[in-house]
């Protein structure tokens, strides 16, 4: 028998219990709470989020990819092809079955050893953030039909590679009207942020091949069609397990322009020509321009840029040595730089029916009333003197006479005048001869239909104030000085134009005074039928006489047949009895007078007596307006009405207009 074993004291045995229903009390305590959690997280889920969820659901698994449409053509007035499509091979990766890194590094190496390019230009075109993930990325082009063999025939090296047949911009007419027509690409970020393209209706869409430049960027609407669209639905790995199409493709218009294509090669290869005789006899010339308009339609004709660009180069992508050697060192050099409407320059003695027609229509001076043309004008309190080009005096003289022989003291005095009245530094402030050049164009942009347009300058007071304040003192020192106003008076000082301007404004000289917008683009075609006209407007009119006009162009027509005629020399030959020309010549200083480094300008305009085409010339650089800029467009006058049987390009009056 065992005695003494004792389980402890009682009341030890009853705490312990008590604390082991503690512990289980607060355990289910945590265990109800935590299911009230869970239960309220999966209620406000399911009930309270429910629609919510539900669509981040469905935009996470349905995606919308939309296709390439066959973009339109672009043709000339006369339907000649000035861009088309062609099929190229180009070889695709499809990210959906190759995105890992360790994956695709080899595949890329090998790829670039098979196509003979940089490794790092394929993964370039395959990084590209505009593409859609959901199709196949292009990241080469016009691969050749024995590397397309290989890459079949090894498939099991280039996992996820594939061949396509893509459409390519091909330009049929060769390297012509390279800044017109501009170029196309992938869409940018930026683009997708352009009201133009933001706004379109179908949407524009990541991986879009849009215009960039040219009538490919303003007419991009018209031109780029109507995307199908498959619906795919992907898995939460973003794998496609589903696609359906949901909308046809339908093709873009076609637009025709008013360039004719034969007057545009004609006007390019002028200017050629001119540049090359420039630099012939010792001139730097290193860019030029040409604009060919219709007075009384606005239309465009032509349109040329030196130095320009092969636009096929552009048609399948650009490498960015191949891109800075077009842009060159600086914006003035490039061959980008789209020059009949970009390039703003002194226009000189082309300004002068500017500055008659803001002295006539404030009352200084009529058509008919004689100024003097002598060697000097003594202006101001400090009687600076303003010389004339020549040291000859040629006595009085009326408006159409100041323009043959290009009488820059004639022309001053009116500058004085406008300025000693209206000007900034005297009379009321109103500076009337800045209003009317504004009035004329000058300052703001043609409105021309293509982008990029620059707008000039038209130097004032207030312009001086702030380029005072820019350059902390260095440019207008003194304020705006009447002298300014005297200079600007035969287009030289600050005074900025571009070609596209002059055109414009010797129109307005021809067609009544109205200032017209010029248009490149005439209508849009799907099919040969006509969907949309595309019209020229009349921005304003300026407020002179038929009078005023005839004396102008009286004045210009002897600029070229006037025995006295500033351009008579380079029409040396010209049968003006058959085709009468007219124009003014202009020389802007940009050094001394006979440095050589002047823009020479020729606006002129044909047949004066029924005038079908203004005709703005400038190179830069050059000497003088006659001496090279007036040959360059007797060249085209030659081309166009078949003067010349080695240029004959002669127009059928459908075509001329």
């Amino acid at each position: 028998m065992v005695s003494g074993f004792s389980n402890g004291p009682t009341g030890e045995r009853g705490g312990g219990i008590d604390r082991m229903l503690l512990r289980l009390a607060v355990l289910g305590l945590l265990v109800i709470v935590s299911f009230v959690a869970l239960f309220s997280r999966l209620w406000f889920l399911q009930v309270l989020a429910s629609e919510d969820y539900n669509q981040l659901a469905r935009e996470n698994r349905v995606r919308l990819v939309y296709s390439e449409p066959r973009r339109g053509r672009i043709l000339d007035r006369n339907g000649e092809v000035l861009v088309q499509n062609r099929q190229t091979l180009a070889v695709t990766i499809n990210k959906q079955v190759i995105d890992d890194e360790d994956e695709l590094r080899p595949v890329l190496r090998r790829l670039a050893k098979e196509l003979g390019v940089k490794k790092r230009e394929l993964e370039e075109n395959l990084n590209d953030t505009t593409v859609s993930p959901y199709k196949p990325v292009a990241v080469a082009y016009d691969v050749p039909k024995k590397a397309v063999m290989r890459i079949l025939a090894n498939g099991e090296d280039f996992p996820g590679v594939g061949i396509e047949k893509l459409p390519i911009r091909e330009y049929p007419q060769g390297d012509v009207l390279a800044h017109i027509l501009g170029y196309v690409g992938s869409i940018s970020e930026e683009d997708l942020e352009d009201p133009y393209f933001a706004e379109a209706n179908p949407p524009y869409e990541a991986g879009d091949v849009v215009g960039k430049s040219g009538v490919e960027r303003a007419y991009d609407r018209w031109l780029r069609g109507t995307p199908s669209i498959h619906r795919i639905i992907v898995d939460s790995a973003g794998r496609v397990v589903h696609s359906e199409k949901v909308q046809d493709e339908q093709p873009g218009h076609d637009l025709v322009l008013a360039i004719d294509a034969k007057v545009q090669k004609v006007t390019e290869a002028a200017l050629e020509s001119g540049i090359d005789a420039a630099r012939s006899a010792g001139y730097e010339a290193p860019d030029g321009a040409v604009f060919v308009m219709h007075p009384s339609t606005g239309e465009v004709v032509a349109s040329a840029s030196f130095p320009d660009y092969d636009p096929a180069l552009l048609a399948d992508g650009i490498s960015q040595k191949e891109y800075r050697a077009l842009i060159g060192g600086d914006i003035e050099h490039s061959k980008m730089l789209n020059r009949p409407i970009q390039a703003q320059l002194p226009p000189g003695s082309v300004f002068k029916v500017v500055t008659a027609g803001a002295a006539i229509t404030n009352g200084l001076i009529g058509p008919d009333d004689l100024l003097s043309c002598h060697p000097t004008f003594i202006y101001g309190a400090d009687r600076r003197a303003f010389n004339n080009w020549t040291s000859v005096d040629m006595g009085s003289m009326a408006l159409a006479r100041s323009l043959e022989v290009s009488c820059d003291t004639y022309y001053y005095q009116l500058g004085a005048w406008l300025e000693d009245r209206w000007g900034a530094s005297n009379g009321d402030g109103s500076e009337r001869f800045q209003a009317y050049m504004r009035k004329a164009g000058f300052g703001s942009t043609t409105g021309i239909d293509i982008s990029g347009e620059a707008a000039g300058r038209v130097p004032d007071w207030e312009w001086c104030n702030e380029i005072y304040k820019a350059t902390d003192g260095a440019l207008c020192p003194d304020g705006w000085l009447p002298g300014y106003t005297v200079n600007m008076s035969i287009g030289q000082g600050d005074l900025l134009v571009t070609p596209a301007q002059m055109a414009v404004t010797y129109a307005a000289v021809l067609n009544g005074g109205k200032i017209i917008e010029p248009r490149v683009a005439l209508r849009a075609e799907r099919d040969a039928e006509v969907k949309r006209r595309f019209e020229t407007k009349t921005r304003r009119r300026l407020p002179l006489d038929q009078h005023v006009w005839d004396e102008m162009r009286e004045g210009l027509e002897l600029v070229v047949a006037g025995a006295d005629g500033t351009a008579r020399a380079a029409f040396s030959g010209f049968p003006l009895d058959r085709v009468r020309v007219a124009g003014k010549t202009g020389t802007a200083q940009i050094g001394s007078v006979d440095s050589g480094k002047n823009v020479a300008w020729f606006v002129s305009y044909a047949p004066a007596e029924d005038p079908q085409y203004v005709v703005a010339v400038y190179l830069n650089r050059a000497g003088h307006g006659g001496e090279s800029a007036g040959p360059v467009a007797r060249q085209i006058f030659e081309g166009i009405f078949g003067l010349d049987q080695s240029t004959d390009v002669s127009l059928s009056q459908d075509g001329s207009r």
